[in-house]
């Protein structure tokens, strides 16, 4: 049994494996996992780009007047909206894996 403690969450983990094996085994899914989100962010930056360059306008500034209701209903926006959303929920979740990776190699 080992514990891995991220700021205030500890996640307990059991397995028959050794601890080097089972700390490499995990090590490498983070890094397998943290590929493919880093390609996922690039396709929506690329996506978010496009409709701050179209729209003349920051996608923090367009975010705010989006959820206060300011843009109307248009397809584009919510197209915007979800990639913002995206981006960020898969922002945290690769932060959240490069602090558990750090971990695993120590």
């Amino acid at each position: 049994m080992w514990l891995f403690k991220t700021g205030l969450t500890e996640v307990q983990m059991k397995t028959k494996a050794s601890r080097e094996l089972a700390l490499e085994a995990l090590s490498s899914a983070i890094e397998r996992e943290l590929k493919i989100l880093t390609a996922k962010l690039e396709e929506f930056k690329k996506e978010i780009e496009k409709w701050e360059s179209k729209y003349k306008m920051s996608s923090k500034d367009f975010y705010e007047k989006f959820e206060r209701g300011e843009l109307g209903d248009d397809e584009e926006y919510f197209s915007w909206w979800a990639a913002v959303q995206a981006y960020n929920s898969i922002s945290a979740r690769v932060e959240t894996l490069k602090e558990l990776h750090a971990q695993c190699r120590q």
